[in-house]
């Protein structure tokens, strides 16, 4: 990551996942005919040292649909503690990025599980967002009071469109950081959902539902929208369209690897664009993060973990940390959370930023016996970054490998706490003594 910072770094039919969801250039992102223009993205995780392209990319997306009104919403999880350089600056680029888009168009931002990531208060993070003239949403409470924090909905009008937009935050008290738990009121999403969302919408020209309560959840708050609209999920780093009528339900990915363009005519029609560091990027963002590398940067940041001959795409990445908790076990199959990953490893020497970047969390290993018939009924649910149908899909998911045949497997903390979820099973884990996750995968990846 520092080297590339540095460098100015009704009914539900599944359409086909990832190779339907059309990819485009930038210089391919005019839409004739649109009254609305949706820039979407989600789940940010302090990636700073890609917010100089993605600004470049929106940028000429506008440009392209110059009189077309705009309007972008972040689907939550904009910070990240783990990133060292966004800790030790209280988060100065994700700020700047987020002032940086307001200066563009309108923003709506959902609060995520990760808005308090460097900032344990909600309230103190809402004043500072408003202070930028962002407008919030989420159905999230404040403990303290009984009252929201912000609104659950905002009305804009664009281009003569009475446009609603609503807020759904995930319920899921362990992905908040402790601190802020206990400040916290978490409504069931679907319930939530079904209560209020209908209320909230009705009458709507344009109704578009941002949900960081996940998949499992979206799947019932679907049903419940009108035709033409959008639900735009996030909370578990996922990408992929899927149609309900001429409503749309679409997740962008995380870590700013693409933005979302959602053009509405009679109906969204959900597009990306590859967001990478080294072509065009906005000037200004880009002198920023080098700034703060400058301010903030210290010598066990450059620190250099391994080096690779090519790049690893993330999903290559994840299951050779699979495979590394696998031999350091004696298992079979290494199990670790999607989620628990950023993105993926840069050729030649990977730094520690970078390996932060990639593997977000450490923690011990444990290991397990199932048997062969047990493993093959887990694999539907593993590896779930493929094409897959929204019936079938668990929302955040394990990685599993190198082999689903048979016998002993190995997990982290993670996996083994949300086993019924991940897995659909049980297993009996236990410690695997003196093996942590990251100097295992570090061992494992300075073999490759």
């Amino acid at each position: 990551m520092l080297r590339a910072m540095m460098i100015a770094r009704r009914a539900l039919l599944a359409l086909p996942a990832l190779a339907m969801l059309p990819r485009l250039t930038r210089a391919d992102t005019a839409f004739p005919g649109a009254n609305l223009l949706l820039v979407a993205l989600s789940d940010l995780h302090s990636a700073q040292e890609r917010a100089p392209a993605a600004l470049a990319a929106i940028d000429a997306a506008l440009a392209a649909n110059r009189g077309v009104p705009a309007l972008i919403v972040v689907n939550g999880d904009v910070f990240e503690r783990g990133n060292a350089l966004a800790l030790r600056s209280e988060g100065a680029a994700d700020w700047a990025f987020l002032a940086a888009l307001r200066a563009r168009a309108p923003v709506v931002l959902n609060i995520g599980n990760h808005e308090m990531a460097l900032i344990d208060d909600p309230a103190i993070m809402v004043a500072r967002a408003r202070a930028l003239d962002l407008i919030l949403v989420s159905n999230l409470g404040d403990a303290r009071t009984g009252q929201p924090y912000v609104p659950a909905h905002a009305e804009l009008r664009l281009g003569g469109r009475r446009v609603v937009l609503v807020g759904i935050a995930t319920d899921e008290a362990a992905t908040y950081r402790a601190p802020a738990r206990p400040l916290l009121s978490l409504p069931a999403p679907a319930a939530w959902a079904a209560a209020s969302l209908p209320g909230l919408i009705e009458g709507a020209d344009t109704a578009i539902v941002l949900s960081h309560a996940g998949v499992a959840a979206d799947r019932a708050i679907l049903p419940l929208l009108p035709d033409g609209a959008l639900l735009l999920g996030g909370h578990e780093h996922l990408r992929f369209t899927h149609a309900a009528g001429i409503a749309r339900y679409l997740h962008v990915g995380s870590w700013q690897r693409f933005i979302g363009l959602v053009p509405f005519g009679p109906a969204p029609a959900p597009h990306l664009v590859a967001v990478e560091p080294g072509g065009a990027e906005d000037a200004a963002q880009a002198r920023l993060v080098a700034e703060i590398i400058a301010a903030h940067g210290r010598p066990e940041d450059r620190e250099v973990m391994f080096t690779l001959p090519a790049p690893l795409p993330l999903p290559r990445a994840a299951r050779l940390a699979c495979a590394a908790i696998a031999a350091a076990t004696g298992s079979a199959a290494g199990l670790l959370g999607h989620t628990g990953f950023g993105t993926g490893l840069p050729a030649g020497p990977v730094t520690r930023l970078d390996f932060d970047a990639f593997l977000r969390f450490d923690g011990a290993l444990f290991a397990g016996q199932v048997d062969a018939a047990a493993l093959a009924a887990m694999a539907p649910r593993l590896n779930q970054d493929e094409e897959v149908p929204l019936a079938a899909r668990i929302g955040d998911f394990a990685y599993g490998g190198p082999s689903l045949n048979t016998g002993r497997i190995a997990a982290n903390g993670w996996v083994r706490l949300n086993a019924a979820r991940f897995l659909g099973a049980t297993p009996d884990f236990v410690a695997a003594p003196g093996l942590m996750l990251k100097p295992v995968v570090r061992a494992h990846l300075s073999r490759a």
